[in-house]
């Protein structure tokens, strides 16, 4: 899942009576089969430097693993090509202030540039306002309330010579996107320590982006009906790590629906490509429909991070799918909050393209309230998944009892939506 911004949240406690499943094969359970599938992944990711990127061989034995567990459980599979643009740093980029090296990363998509200049320090930079004296000034923006590009988009109209966004709960950077080329300052980001700075700095960040291309994976089953549900999950990771919650357990749920749901008609499974870079494959999917294609598609459910550790039970996105998915998760008398995310993940294109869709999600970056650490378990005042985007985000860090709840609703759902 890229950085989600979230806009609003309401709490609601989940009341119901019993859920109409039809009961799985003997011996099968939603929790194995997803268990087996994420340790497929997190092999993956062991045998490809620790990540499963779009574009690298990681990625491409995930859609392998994918594709071919999908022809075993008898469905016909596209693999749909997914050209997008990939950024990378030519150098390390450098950011020194009285006569030390700050740790910093460079933002994906940032220009390439150099600066020598005073720094300013200029609060969220979510507001011109905050903005006023970063012209011909490197600017130090605090991480947090709105995405990264809206920051490098003020300090450039604003006049700053470079945008240093630094995380004040954390000693070393983490890793960011500008979400798509265009803003030409350089942007790095860094540690708490930056927010310290004063005087001068240097901040040097080359770069170059080129066009790739990598693969979507679309399955259902032979025949043509009047109608479809769709549910998808992204299926690529960040570079710096396996994704193994962020979102090898979207997959690996998704994967096992599609095995237990193999003989349902009018279901359609899609496993998307560079999400982590800007939604390049649902994107390219929906972009790919006709008009005719896409009112057959009753609605798409989306499962992206399904098992943070220190979970909340998120649901988003409206019209009927979201409908379902209330219904099941109170049949299962599952305590869930209801938020915005914006376009932080598939579900966007389809809702842009006026298709009803939503999703579910347990939570990243956000750090627990008490009164999620009350209401849901855990801990208060730590991230509900504080491996997100991270090399530790593996198998032993994913709570498979919340990813098992949150796939038994989407199953739920997604019957419905298909009957």
């Amino acid at each position: 899942m890229r950085s989600p911004v979230l806009l609003g949240v309401v709490a609601v406690l989940a009341v119901g009576g019993c859920g109409g499943d039809k009961k799985p094969a003997p011996g099968w359970s939603l929790r194995s089969a997803a268990t087996a599938h994420l340790r497929a992944l997190g092999r993956i990711g062991d045998r490809n430097r620790n990540t499963r990127a779009a574009g690298t061989p990681g990625y491409a034995a995930s859609v392998d693993y994918v594709a071919d567990r999908l022809r075993a459980a008898g469905y016909r599979v596209t693999l749909q090509d997914v050209p997008f643009p990939v950024f990378r740093d030519r150098t390390p980029p450098v950011l020194q202030a009285g006569g030390k090296r700050i740790p910093v990363l460079t933002l994906r998509y940032s220009g390439p540039g150099r600066a020598t200049a005073p720094v300013a320090l200029v609060g969220l930079a979510c507001s011109p306002a905050e903005l006023r004296r970063a012209r011909g000034r490197i600017a130090i923006a605090a991480r947090g309330r709105c995405p990264f590009r809206a920051k490098a988009r003020n300090a450039e109209e604003a006049g700053a010579s470079g945008l240093v966004v630094a995380d004040p709960r954390s000693a070393l950077p983490v890793g960011g996107s500008l979400i798509r080329p265009g803003l030409d300052i350089p942007a790095v980001s860094a540690g708490a320590g930056a927010l310290k700075l004063t005087g001068r700095a240097r901040l040097a960040v080359d770069t170059v982006a080129e066009n790739r291309h990598t693969r979507n994976v679309i399955a259902e089953q032979p025949g043509r009906p009047r109608r479809v549900a769709m549910v998808g999950a992204h299926l690529d990771s960040v570079r710096e790590g396996p994704g193994i919650n962020d979102n090898g357990s979207g997959v690996a749920v998704t994967l096992a629906l599609a095995e237990r749901l193999r003989n349902q008609r009018g279901l359609r499974f899609g496993f998307w490509g560079a999400e982590e870079l800007g939604l390049y494959g649902s994107r390219r999917y929906v972009a790919s429909l006709s008009a005719a294609e896409r009112r057959r598609i009753s609605g798409y459910l989306n499962l992206d991070m399904l098992g943070s550790p220190n979970a909340v039970r998120y649901l988003y996105g409206a019209g009927r799918v979201r409908t379902a998915l209330i219904k099941a998760l109170r049949a299962r008398k599952l305590r869930y909050e209801t938020i915005s995310i914006g376009g932080s993940s598939d579900h966007a294109p389809f809702a842009e393209a006026g298709m009803s869709a939503a999703g579910l999600y347990s939570g990243s970056e956000e750090r627990k309230t008490a009164r999620e650490a009350r209401e849901f378990g855990g801990r208060a005042g730590r991230p509900l998944d504080p491996c997100y985007h991270q090399r530790c985000d593996v198998l032993n860090r994913v709570d498979r009892d919340v990813m098992t709840e949150l796939g038994e609703a989407a199953g739920q759902a997604l019957r419905e939506l298909s009957g």
